[in-house]
């Protein structure tokens, strides 16, 4: 019955939703202690309030399209390396991402996206410079 359990845990460490007709709710994955890489739906246009608050060993998230990050939603997850974005960010609320890692690399997913305007972008809303990587994968560098 050991080996059953541990090959659930691993299993549902990866969690991918772009296909799914489900509607992300606040507090979804709240406190979830196994999850470590999400897939977020495209259709979404939120990630909602607290959404993964307390997923520790979250390390890996690809945002819909264009979505709006809501207050709390990463909240707690210290173990968060890398977002990946479909097309574009919207607004970032003030806590979304307290107790996280300052340095999260984000990666630009798309060739429609302005790498330089979306890391302007995603740092006026953080306060604070932030790694971007293109679809190339190389360090997208600010010119000010």
């Amino acid at each position: 019955m050991k080996n059953s359990k541990e090959n659930n845990n691993r299993m549902n460490t990866s969690i991918d939703l772009s296909r799914s007709e489900t509607e992300l709710c606040s507090n979804a994955f709240y406190g979830n202690k196994t999850v470590e890489k999400v897939i977020l739906p495209d259709y979404a246009d939120t990630v909602p309030a607290n959404l993964f608050k307390g997923c520790i060993n979250l390390k890996e998230v690809t945002l819909p399209m264009d979505p709006d990050i809501g207050e709390a939603a990463f909240e707690g997850c210290k173990s968060l390396t890398d977002i990946h974005i479909s097309f574009y960010v919207g607004s970032i609320a003030t806590n979304a991402f307290r107790g996280c890692r300052e340095n999260i690399r984000f990666h630009a997913d798309s060739s429609g996206i302005n790498p330089k305007t979306l890391k302007q972008h995603i740092e006026k809303e953080l306060g604070h410079s932030i790694e971007l990587y293109d679809i190339s994968g190389n360090l997208v560098v600010s010119t000010d």
